[in-house]
């Protein structure tokens, strides 16, 4: 045992002489920064969290600090890094129009001592102007059964599980669909120093027709992100649609999918307790160290009430009803969009343990207008702040073991909360028969706690704890012609819909069964969940709760640009 671990160690500091020496620490920094990263970290010298700390750092820096983390990891002693410095050539002249090596060609395996080295394989990408584009996703089947008829298909409506005193939780349901299938591109290029990459990906996950299950199974393909990267130094800017900053990173504050904490769940809806949306947004980030990020942008806002949850008013339902999102009217009328600043810092702790820690807060804004109750009055608008924060962290340990946790806490945030719960509830000012409207956010929180678990390198078991909280907003409504009827979210009679607290445990199984970086991977993954949901008022005699078993399996053909 202790010679083979010998041997592992002669040959990862053979591969990193050979490969600093080879391009010149200081010529790779400067122009071949990428693919002498990736070299590395395919040969398991460094893993890819640090050739992105690298690869953040100064272009004068970088071949100090690789150097620096070669030593430190034990694969390069005193007298190697001594030689290093003594062989290194001096940076040679760039041309106009030199660009780096593609990132695409896959560095092949290490040769048998006196053996021929293997040609260098590409993986599927193709070069265009300087940009290297490579399909992104997978092609999936998707199995699903439920313990009660939730009417979902791969994706779940957490908060609509139905009681068992109805038909509907009363019957079981099984689905086999390829509609979470993935299809994308992600083009990436280098031009004098500006790091350029666009990325484009939807699902078939879309509005369905109504007898897409009869006979042809058309599902609709739908954009899930397509947002433009660029960054010049320390300075990194993405823009379109991605995934919110209130989203948990994995790693830094980068829109990549990779970089995105999702859990390893099947399921599209993902969990309860994280919070996340795709949308359209801006975000201007700062790479202040190589460990620190912080950043600010803008995002889409949409004014939200969710479906049934909220009770309107009686004299001011109609005028209402156009201004909020229920979950089928898209153009509701926002005032200005949601504003968010996050920062992310990220570290080795100790050798092969590493941290990710990030903190978020948004403001939000609403508007709705309303015409009084009195004769000759006039329209007016009123106004309401809401903010949302987030504070997320994973701990590696070992690259084996990794604990993830995130909390959430809002007034006005509910949507971002899996839109579990409403934002804003309109209420009634006034009296004597003279009325007018104001707005109220309402108060939620949530957290997801879980680890997960590199059982064998290709085999991985995740579990997941996660609770979402809405809290009650309602009043007597002055304005409704029966006395003591109430309007708002989570009052005494209040519908069935209105939720205060949805719980789900979740245990994920993911299994790679054969992988090649030119031809992608094949992997199996499968999913167990209880869910749990709480509504703020049950019928006398009927049950407290509604609650059932969720199975995933799924069998990906993962596309070899991801």
């Amino acid at each position: 045992m202790r010679r083979g671990l010998g041997i592992r160690k002669v040959l990862l500091a053979t591969t990193a002489v050979t490969a600093l020496v080879g391009c010149g620490v200081a010529s790779a920094m400067a122009g071949d920064t990428e693919a002498l990263l990736s070299l590395l970290a395919s040969k398991g010298v460094i893993s890819s969290s640090e050739a992105r700390a690298v690869s953040s750092a100064p272009s004068a820096e970088q071949g100090d600090r690789l150097v620096a983390l070669l030593r430190r990891k034990g694969v390069l002693a005193d007298g190697e890094v001594q030689a290093l410095k003594s062989k290194s050539r001096p940076v040679s002249v760039a041309t106009s129009d030199a660009r780096p090596a593609p990132t695409a060609v896959v560095p092949p395996p290490a040769a048998a001592p006196g053996g021929p080295a293997p040609m260098p394989r590409k993986a599927a990408a193709i070069e265009i102007g300087g940009f290297e584009i490579a399909p992104v996703g997978y092609l999936a089947l998707t199995g699903v059964s439920r313990n009660t008829n939730t009417g979902n298909a791969t994706t779940t409506n957490f908060g609509a599980i139905p009681f068992s005193n109805t038909v509907q939780g009363q019957m079981t349901e099984t689905r086999l669909s390829a509609q979470n299938s993935v299809l994308g591109l992600r083009a990436h290029g280098n031009i004098r120093g500006v790091d350029l990459t666009g990325y484009f990906e939807g699902d078939f996950n879309g509005n369905d027709p109504a007898n897409v299950n009869v006979n042809s199974n058309s599902h609709t393909f739908r954009m899930r992100l397509a947002y433009a990267d660029v960054k010049v130094g320390q300075f990194e800017t993405s823009f379109g649609q991605t995934y919110s900053w209130l989203t948990p990173n994995r790693y830094g504050m980068g829109p990549d999918p990779s970089d995105i904490f999702l859990t390893n769940n099947i399921d599209q809806s993902f969990q309860v307790g994280l919070p996340w949306a795709r949308q359209a947004a801006a975000h201007f980030a700062w790479h202040a160290t190589p460990n620190f990020t912080i950043g600010a942008g803008v995002e889409n806002p949409q004014q939200y009430v969710g479906a049934g949850e909220v009770v309107y008013p009686f004299a001011f339902n109609a005028q209402l009803g156009p201004q909020f999102d229920t979950g089928a009217l898209p153009g509701t009328p926002n005032r200005m969009p949601d504003v968010v600043a996050k920062a992310a810092y990220d570290s080795d702790v100790w050798s092969g343990t590493r941290l990710h820690l990030e903190a978020a807060g948004m403001w939000r804004h609403f508007r709705a207008t309303a015409l009084p109750t009195h004769i000759g009055s006039n329209f007016g608008w009123h106004d309401a702040n809401g903010w949302a924060t987030t504070v997320a962290a994973n701990l590696e340990f070992f690259r084996t073991f990794t604990l993830v946790g995130n909390a959430f806490w809002s007034a006005g945030g509910g949507r971002y909360l899996g839109a579990l719960g409403p934002d804003v509830v309109p209420t009634v000012t006034g009296s004597a028969g003279v009325y007018d409207v104001a707005l109220s956010t309402v108060r939620s929180h949530g957290y997801l706690a879980g680890f997960e678990w590199r059982v064998l390198p290709p085999t991985i078991l995740a579990a997941y704890y996660g609770q979402a909280f809405f809290d009650s907003n309602y009043f007597l409504d002055p304005t409704n012609p029966v006395p003591g009827r109430y309007a708002g979210f989570g009052f005494p009679g209040s519908p069935i819909a209105a939720n205060k607290q949805i719980e789900q445990w979740t245990l994920d199984l993911k299994h790679t069964f054969w992988a090649d970086p030119q031809y992608g991977a094949i992997t199996g993954l499968a999913q167990y969940s209880f869910l749990r949901r709480e509504p703020w008022f049950v019928a006398a005699g009927a049950p407290p709760d509604a609650h059932t078993h969720l199975f995933f399996t799924e069998l990906r053909y993962q596309l070899p640009g991801n």
